[in-house]
């Protein structure tokens, strides 16, 4: 009777584990002669119908035990660990730690720094089997060949405020790991992750190019064609998380480590050029690079100015072709944070070697999405016209 608690069950990445994990558990009950029982619980801050999920997915969370909160409380968080099986929980998830760019340094601190700790003291207390905690892949310190893909222990530097909290957590993770009696851990580090339910990693990039569509004009791009951008799709992240964790679990973790870093990254290997051609294909319009000179002139600028510049470029079109489809209160933007990785690519060029979870003997996981493409990213956009939140422009 496997039981899985899942915090952060209502954003991005813990809406794709939960999806995950429901039809891992149909499954399981329809090939079974007697239904085994699975206990899922969900957690998170918000109620899933304000969360802006299509029908079927809202349905999802109707058939487990769901609980809203506030994440910040230590009771809040004591409450939702408690299950009536006194050897607890055989996996907890935690998915809740802040990912929206834009936020303060205290936000970031509370909603990133404080609640992993919390939870993780919580799950080693509570006699939790094994900790699965999402990071963040955009946290190595640039070297000399600033292009490179970076393996899980390469050094890490935080290029922002979100990052450098991320990276706090991680640190006390490493420290409730030590010792004999340490926590069982698993450390995800998604690269640029995409996919249904994505409003800020490659959906400004999308945007863009639907402007560029309407407009008749080419996508412009910035940065140089060869860096590197590396994604994953957000159901391989789901994937991996439970993969993992069954791993460690049933193999006793043939390294003998109490805490393992697994980078996400498809084998893809992603450039700008590969993510602006799979959104070109995608509209039906042609990416235009900026040539070497500007790139040039780019870089002697702030990137904040030259961002800026951008934003202010595609804002009032997109407000104004929402107006003209009737699309009201949308909170898709083609606004890009200053902390999103595309902002500072030419400093920390998203290279992440996700091949480690790949070749782990036992752990048996290959990438479903290989790479970026027209075809994967197309969900997102008729997600969003489904809901009402994009212009219904039919793709091409």
């Amino acid at each position: 009777m496997p039981s899985f608690l899942i915090f952060g069950c209502a954003n991005f990445y813990g809406r794709a584990l939960m999806q995950h994990l429901c039809a891992e558990r149909d499954r399981a009950a329809a090939a079974a002669d007697t239904k085994e029982i699975w206990t899922i619980r969900g957690v998170d801050k918000v109620l899933p119908r304000l969360a802006s999920f299509p029908e079927d997915t809202l349905r999802l969370y109707e058939t487990f035990d769901y609980r809203m909160g506030n994440l910040r409380s230590a009771e809040f968080l004591e409450q939702a660990f408690a299950i009536d099986d006194s050897s607890g929980w055989d996996y907890v998830f935690d998915f809740a730690p802040e990912y929206k760019f834009g936020q303060s340094e205290q936000v970031y601190e509370q909603d990133v720094f404080q609640v992993s700790v919390r939870i993780a003291q919580l799950a080693q207390r509570l006699n939790a089997k094994l900790l699965v905690h999402l990071s963040t892949a955009h946290i190595f310190k640039p070297t000399s060949n600033n292009n490179k893909q970076h393996p899980e222990d390469d050094a890490l530097e935080a290029p922002n405020p979100l990052v450098h909290w991320h990276v706090r957590a991680e640190e006390e993770l490493r420290k409730l790991s030590s010792g004999a009696n340490g926590l069982a851990a698993v450390i995800l580090r998604p690269a640029l992750c995409y996919g249904p339910g994505d409003r800020q990693n490659v959906v400004p990039i999308l945007i863009s190019a639907q402007l560029s569509r309407e407009s008749n004009d080419k996508m412009p791009v910035l940065w140089d064609k060869a860096m590197r951008v590396n994604t994953v799709h957000v159901a391989d992240v789901a994937r991996a998380a439970v993969a993992t964790a069954r791993w460690w679990l049933d193999s006793k973790n043939d390294t003998q480590q109490q805490l393992v870093v697994f980078n996400l990254a498809d084998p893809g290997d992603t450039t700008n050029a590969k993510l602006a051609a799979a959104v070109g294909s995608l509209f039906g319009v042609e990416p235009s690079f900026h040539n070497t000179a500007f790139n040039y002139i780019a870089k002697k600028l702030k990137t904040s100015e030259l961002t800026e510049e951008v934003n202010e470029s595609l804002l009032g079109p997109w407000m104004d072709l929402l107006t003209r489809h009737g699309v009201a209160n949308s909170p898709l933007s083609p606004y890009l944070d200053q902390e999103h990785p595309y902002c500072s690519l030419e400093n920390w060029p998203l290279g992440v070697d996700g091949s480690k979870i790949t070749n782990t003997q036992g752990l048996d996981f290959t990438y479903a999405h290989e790479t970026v493409s027209a075809e994967a990213l197309r969900p997102i956009v008729e997600e969003f016209q489904q809901l009402g939140l994009w212009p219904n422009i039919p793709l091409p």
